[in-house]
C-alpha cells in the first residue's frame, strides 16, 4: 500500500504537487533549524518561517518544471548530459532562482521593491559563490544516478542545507559584515534570553 502511494505521488500530475508541498515543508524545515541550530533562538519566529515555506510554494513548482525540461532536452546520463546539465543548472538557473528568493521575501515581508533589489544586489553575489560549492556536487550525483522522476525530491532533500543558509544570507543585517552579523545574531539570542 505504501509504494503504492508513493509511485502515485512520484508520477504523473501528482509529481508537480509532491514536488512543490515537499518544497514548502523543506523551506520551512530549513528555516526552523538556522534559528535553533545556529541562531540559537529559544523561541521561532513562525511569521518569517511561513515567508520561507511560502517561498517554497514558489521555488518548489519552479524546480519541477526547470528539472523535467532538462531531462527532456538532454535525456540521459552520459558525462556530457550530466555536465551539461549541471552548468545550464548553475548558469541559468541558480541565478534566477536566487533572485527570484531575495525579491519574493522582500514582497512578502511587505518591503518597496527598492530595498528588495538593493538587498539582492548586496547578497547575491556572496549567496551564488557558495551556490557553486555546493549544488554542483549535489547535481552531478542527482543527474547521474537519480531516476528523473525523484530528482526533485533530493534537490528538495539538499535544499534542506541550502535552504539554512538562504536563511542565515536572508536574515542577516544588509550591509553587515561577517562580525557585525555575528554580533546582531547573538544580540538578538540576548533579548530573546531576557
Amino acid at each position: 500500500m505504501a509504494k503504492r502511494l508513493l509511485d502515485r505521488m512520484f508520477s504523473g500530475r501528482l509529481l508537480a504537487v509532491t514536488n512543490s508541498g515537499t518544497a514548502v515543508g523543506l523551506f520551512a524545515f530549513g528555516d526552523v533549524l538556522q534559528q535553533k541550530l545556529i541562531e540559537k533562538r529559544e523561541r521561532i519566529d513562525w511569521p518569517r518561517t511561513s515567508r520561507m515555506a511560502a517561498m517554497g510554494l514558489l521555488i518548489g513548482p519552479l524546480n519541477h518544471y526547470w528539472y523535467a525540461f532538462l531531462d527532456r532536452r538532454w535525456a540521459g546520463t552520459t558525462h556530457r548530459l550530466v555536465i551539461t546539465k549541471v552548468l545550464l543548472d548553475e548558469v541559468a538557473y541558480a541565478p534566477i532562482g536566487t533572485s527570484v528568493f531575495y525579491i519574493g521575501m522582500g514582497t512578502l515581508e511587505k518591503k518597496p521593491l527598492s530595498e528588495s533589489w538593493a538587498e539582492l544586489r548586496e547578497k547575491f553575489l556572496p549567496t551564488y559563490m557558495v551556490d557553486w560549492q555546493f549544488w554542483p556536487a549535489v547535481q552531478l550525483v542527482n543527474f547521474y544516478l537519480v531516476p528523473t522522476k525523484y530528482r526533485v525530491l533530493v534537490v528538495n532533500l539538499a535544499t534542506l542545507c541550502w535552504n539554512a543558509f538562504l536563511s542565515y544570507m536572508k536574515h542577516k543585517p544588509t550591509g553587515a559584515t561577517e562580525s557585525e552579523a555575528a554580533a546582531a545574531t547573538q544580540s538578538s539570542n540576548v533579548e530573546s534570553a531576557v
